[in-house]
């Protein structure tokens, strides 16, 4: 976000459009900020103002200056008068290392060298807690933690997609549930607003959706050991998806016998499991709705139930 501050004297100039200078006929501008030095030190943080002035280094003929945190810079600010100065207010929009370029152009429209200022711009961005993989058009609950101080509301959005924006608790903390639509990767981006309108730096919390169901066993934990032949253990499935009436598992994608379990009123859904035999196994699940539609993934959960005592 930028805005500029200063008019040039006697009204407007017409900047004619940026061509490259000879060189060394426009020199290279000067950059000062008592907010963000070029001092290779942090200051102040993403979302928080901080004022620039740049200046003409001894040409009398800039008219005004180019600057943005892209190269070339685009955004335009007069000189206050012929080879002056101009102060604006930029804000960074991350944390970590910034850069400002920043040219001196003439009213021909003349481009000075390129004057890079590197800064460091200190961390606002809220911490985002939550799931890396969700279940599909269901609720997923998310936490964020604020960065800065009196941050009164939150406001987050999922890939390119619209805004929400909820208060925040008294203590800064907001959780809330999700619901992503979409399958595959997504990126949820989340900034915080203080009770002075302040915003944040954009934290970015990448997970992706899966509707195969969950699965989960304490007497035989995945990708664990457990148990053992004669000993039974109890498997919960949880839906990752709507509408989920029952559950359709198999062992060792043994496909031609499939186990049908009935879910409960909130989709979820146990069984009992009793080995005959030690070693590995896997089981494969897939969840499905009233009107016979399978997940479009199921999930292998590996254990290994251990040896006869």
């Amino acid at each position: 976000m930028v805005v500029a501050a200063g008019v040039m004297a006697g009204g407007s100039v017409l900047i004619s459009a940026p061509a490259e200078a000879a060189a060394g006929a426009i020199a290279e501008p000067t950059v000062t900020s008592a907010d963000y030095p070029d001092d290779g030190a942090w200051h102040l943080g993403a979302g928080v103002p901080g004022s620039f002035t740049f200046g003409a280094n001894g040409s009398s003929e800039v008219a005004g200056f180019y600057y943005g945190d892209v190269d070339p810079p685009g955004t335009f600010v007069p000189a206050d008068q012929p080879g002056g100065t101009a102060t604006v207010s930029y804000t960074p929009e991350s944390s970590g290392p910034n850069d400002l370029y920043v040219v001196s152009v003439d009213a021909a429209g003349n481009r000075s060298p390129r004057h890079v200022h590197h800064f460091y711009a200190s961390s606002t961005e809220p911490r985002v807690t939550g799931r890396h993989e969700v279940g599909l058009g269901i609720p997923a609950s998310f936490s964020f933690t604020p960065g800065l101080a009196d941050v009164v509301s939150y406001t987050y959005r999922i890939d390119n997609g619209p805004e929400t924006t909820a208060p925040a608790a008294a203590d800064g903390t907001l959780t809330t549930d999700i619901t992503t639509t979409g399958r595959g990767s997504h990126s949820l981006y989340v900034w915080s607003t203080t009770g002075a309108g302040l915003k944040s730096g954009s934290a970015r919390w990448t997970y992706s959706t899966n509707d195969a169901p969950l699965v989960a066993s304490d007497d035989y934990p995945e990708y664990g050991s457990g148990g053992g032949p004669g000993v039974p253990g109890v498997f919960t499935l949880t839906p990752q998806m709507p509408g989920v009436v029952d559950y359709v598992y198999y062992w060792f994608w043994d496909w031609d016998n499939p186990t049908v379990v009935p879910a409960g009123p909130d989709g979820r859904a146990t069984f009992t499991f009793t080995p005959t035999d030690p070693g590995f196994q896997v089981l494969v699940v897939q969840a499905r709705t009233a009107d016979g539609t399978y997940s479009n993934l199921y999930r292998e959960y590996y254990f290994t139930v251990n040896p006869a005592a």
